[in-house]
């Protein structure tokens, strides 16, 4: 059956499975190193490809990116205070599963 999306990036399980992982690294003080090299950014300048679509609090103190130890370019990630849905945040998520095709989406709380 024909659903309109190609599938040629992991599955959701797959990504929930790897931010289990990350979230234990970090967890564990055990995060992956954070610097950035220059082919990664040329690379993310051609394009994005996260595999995962995060909508969290726009705290300070919970950066996504960390507590689920990915690098640039890995999350979408929306925030807004009080993960409050609006027609902008909607737009966002939208954009990250037409376009995007992110196959996991997570909303983070604290």
């Amino acid at each position: 059956m024909e659903t309109g999306f190609e599938n040629s990036g992991p599955s959701a399980d797959e990504v929930l499975a790897r931010l289990f992982a990350g979230n234990e690294r970090f967890l564990r003080g055990e995060a992956r190193s954070v610097g950035i090299m220059r082919e990664t950014l040329a690379d993310l300048a051609r394009g994005q490809r996260p595999y995962a679509t995060i909508l969290g609090c726009s705290d300070s103190r919970v950066p996504p990116e960390w507590v689920f130890d990915a690098r640039l370019g890995e999350l979408f990630v929306v925030r807004v205070a009080g993960n409050v849905f609006s027609p902008e945040i909607a737009g966002s998520l939208q954009y990250a599963g037409a376009h995007l095709k992110t196959p996991l989406f997570v909303v983070l709380g604290h």
